[in-house]
């Protein structure tokens, strides 16, 4: 298979020295379960603490769980630890409320009083949802509280939409919030952040995926807030600069070779052979293209694949055709997806150029998600932006590296700012206010 290089797509971001295990969801007022299997070698003394202070639990000799005063109507220990320390720690809490439940559940080692070292690998995140819903399945709808109505401040709700294995996309029909204060954030699976909406954004297609958590906070209220559906796409909408994720099922029966290729260009992604051995088409897609499937060895299953650094030209129709690239094979019927690129920014190339933000040097629009592409090679090239001005604090430019770290966070007056130099930079700028001029940048090479 190909060697993928996966610095282009989002990672998992976890929680220092907690365990790997999923998020505990709870509904104020309802009871939640946390547990996780204790760590090898057995700690003979140790506490469990809501972030590094509330003490819930303090373990002796290994296996003798002790309650704390401050818990003992409200926790049950439910565990199994042997005598040697070993074992799964678990426990009921009842009557969870947001401001004293919610958060990180660690151990450390020692005494209550002894605030001992922080153990790895042990404890659980609880996150108590104060209004909101679980939802499971391929389609769906939910609102903001008391939609169409007017919504109330200070709300922290959190929706999960959870599809299993089914790729959906989250579609806001009708979305009013006071611009700023009262805010909308999805995050993917892999909490990575997907979009930040705030203002009138009715109609935002947010990209496919299969899980969603999207947090509502406000601040102000009396707006009527928004409604969000989710669907199994027919079509995928991705921003530029981004990264795609197609996906369908295989029909039946399955197809021996096929070739993925945009309809539009003729560009082909993906070459399949033997059922289920799906490599990249051509040595262009290697570093942009990556298999997330599952392919039976018969050639049936989820067909599903990432294409990162989103730019127009990937826009298009996905179809499958029998045989190899460039054989010009028919197509098969009910194998493909569409791809619509939206947003603003470009892909570019070369040792030396320029850009700018939209409508520069005339002022930029709120709402604004662009993203550009510098894609020197081999050649190292210092970005620098020769003019810069922006709504400090709201409206913001980030500049990445290859393999994403962050190098630059600008905003307000920023003239004549230099980035670190690099072979690659991916430049990505969201607004929320408007009515300044924005920048332009210059890159050239060392």
């Amino acid at each position: 298979m190909v060697s993928w290089l996966i610095n282009h797509f989002p990672t998992v971001q976890t929680v220092c020295c907690v365990s790997a295990g999923a998020v505990v969801y709870t509904r104020q007022g309802s009871n939640a379960t946390l547990s996780w299997r204790l760590p090898q070698p057995a700690v003979r003394e140790f506490t469990v603490r809501r972030y590094s202070s509330d003490i819930l639990f303090h373990v002796t000799n290994y296996n003798k769980v002790d309650i704390t005063s401050t818990y003992s109507t409200r926790a049950e220990f439910t565990g199994n630890i042997d005598s040697s320390g070993s074992g799964v720690f678990s426990f009921q809490l009842y009557n969870v409320v947001w401001n004293s439940d919610h958060g990180v559940y660690r151990c450390y080692r020692g005494s209550p009083g002894s605030r001992g070292d922080q153990m790895s690998n042990c404890g659980q995140v609880l996150d108590v949802i104060r209004c909101g819903e679980r939802y499971t399945g391929s389609s769906g709808s939910f609102t903001s509280p008391n939609y169409p109505g007017n919504y109330g401040y200070n709300l922290y709700c959190t929706y999960i939409i959870d599809a299993e294995e089914t790729l959906v996309t989250l579609v806001f029909e009708d979305f009013i919030t006071v611009e700023v204060y009262d805010v909308v954030k999805v995050y993917d699976a892999s909490n990575n952040l997907l979009v930040l909406l705030s203002g009138d954004r009715r109609g935002y297609i947010v990209q496919s995926a299969v899980y969603y958590r999207v947090v509502f906070t406000t601040n102000h209220g009396n707006r009527k807030g928004f409604k969000a559906v989710w669907t199994v796409p027919t079509t995928e909408h991705v921003r530029v600069g981004s990264y795609a994720t197609l996906s369908w099922t295989l029909p039946e029966p399955g197809t021996r070779e096929f070739s993925v290729c945009n309809s539009k260009t003729k560009t082909c992604l993906l070459h399949v052979t033997g059922y289920n051995d799906i490599r990249a088409a051509s040595d262009k897609f290697t570093s942009r293209v990556r298999f997330i499937g599952k392919v039976s060895s018969s050639g049936t299953g989820l067909f599903r694949f990432l294409l990162s650094d989103v730019s127009w030209e990937d826009e298009g129709h996905y179809k499958c055709y029998r045989g190899s690239p460039g054989s010009g094979g028919p197509i098969i019927p009910d194998c493909g997806q569409k791809l619509v690129v939206q947003g603003c920014g470009e892909r570019y190339t070369g040792s030396s150029g320029s850009f700018t933000s939209p409508n520069y040097p005339g002022n930029y629009n709120r709402g604004l998600y662009c993203t550009y592409i510098i894609d020197a090679g081999e050649t190292l090239v210092t970005l620098v932006f020769e003019d810069f001005i922006t709504n400090d604090g709201y409206d913001v430019v980030k500049v990445y590296d290859a393999s994403n770290n962050l190098l630059a966070h600008l905003s307000g007056d920023r003239r004549g700012y230099t980035v670190q130099s690099a072979v690659y930079y991916r430049v990505v700028f969201t607004t929320i206010l408007w009515n300044r001029k924005g920048f332009k940048a210059v890159w050239t090479g060392m």
